[in-house]
Order: C-alpha cells, then structure tokens, then sequence
C-alpha cells in the first residue's frame, strides 16, 4: 500500500535527522535544514493524499472511522503548521530541534495509529483490487501534489470556497467562479 510506503520513508528521514542531532558525524546546521526540508515536503504530499483521496473514501466505506479522521485532519493541520512554522525557522534559532522533536513525535504515533487501527479495516472494507487501483490514483496525483503545506491549505481552500461562492452568488457571481476554477486548475 503506498500510503504504508510512505510511512516508511518517513520513519527513514524522522531517523537520519535524529542522527544528525544527536551528532553522529553526518553534518551540521546544513544538513539539518536540508533533512527537515525533506520531512516538510514528503508530510505535505502524503497529508494532501490522504486528506484529498483517502479519508474521503474512507467515509463511505468505512463510516466507523469518522471520528477518528476527524481528529487525523486535525493531527495533519497542526503538523502543517509546525511544518510552515520550521520552514521559516533556521538550525541556529532557538527552539528548531524542539519543534523538529515534536513533529516527529506527533507523526508517529499518528502512523501508528493508521498501521494498527485504521489499515487493518481499510483492507477489510476495501479488498485488494479496490486498495491497488487507490493506490494508482494516488500515485497519479502524487505527482501535482503541494510540496509546502502553505500551498496545500491554499488549495484546499480554493476548492472549498468555489462550490460555496457558487451557490450564494460570491461578491462577483460568475467572474469569481470563473477566475476561482481557472485558479483551480492552473494550481
């Protein structure tokens, strides 16, 4: 399963950046940045895939799981927000290992909550050939997928906003549609 994939690698990168904390030689205050760019970045697509393909079919399958991803979409935004917020931030500033530490610690206890709760009745629900072609869609959107979490929630806003502003009118009725699924698709 691919969203298990992803978990694995970033379990990899959540390691190798303990490492580099812990100062076992593979570099400094570069290295670091560099390591939490890739977390930042890997988080975001697999949030936005989950968020944007899983949960929703979740939903329909598998109504039992609502309020747990309920809580998964709020476990995703604060991540996206420490994730936005160690962008910003530099190894030298104060506070950046601590916040690295703690996103960290809230992503795995919410992958382990996904592999020991939440996958097992996914398979149940689903069956393979049903989990194999979400797979596929998944790996298609992948590849437009936000890389910051600043861009995703912009999207995601974007096309939450449109089917509201198109039923009440919006302040411009069809050009704020218009403009809106132009933004859309260009985005």
């Amino acid at each position: 399963m691919l969203l298990r994939e992803d978990h694995r690698e970033v379990r990899r990168l959540f390691r190798e950046y303990r490492g580099l904390v812990a100062g076992d030689g593979q570099g400094g205050e570069d290295a670091r940045r560099e390591k939490v760019e890739r977390i930042v970045e890997e988080l975001t697509v697999h949030t936005y895939l989950e968020d944007e393909l899983f949960y929703p079919r979740l939903r329909q399958e598998v109504p039992g799981l609502a309020d747990d991803m309920d809580r998964a979409r709020e476990e995703h935004h604060v991540a996206d927000l420490l994730c936005e917020e160690l962008i910003r931030m530099t190894p030298a500033d104060a506070g950046y290992d601590a916040k690295a530490a703690v996103l960290i610690d809230a992503v795995e206890r919410h992958i382990d909550e996904e592999e020991s709760s939440w996958f097992p009745k996914v398979r149940a629900a689903l069956g393979r050939k049903e989990l194999r072609e979400m797979g596929e869609r998944m790996q298609a959107v992948r590849e437009t997928a936000p890389r910051h979490p600043h861009r995703q929630r912009q999207r995601q806003r974007q096309r939450h906003a449109a089917p509201h502003r198109r039923r009440t009118g919006g302040l411009n009725g069809p050009a704020t549609v218009a403009r809106e699924l132009a933004d859309s698709s260009s985005g």
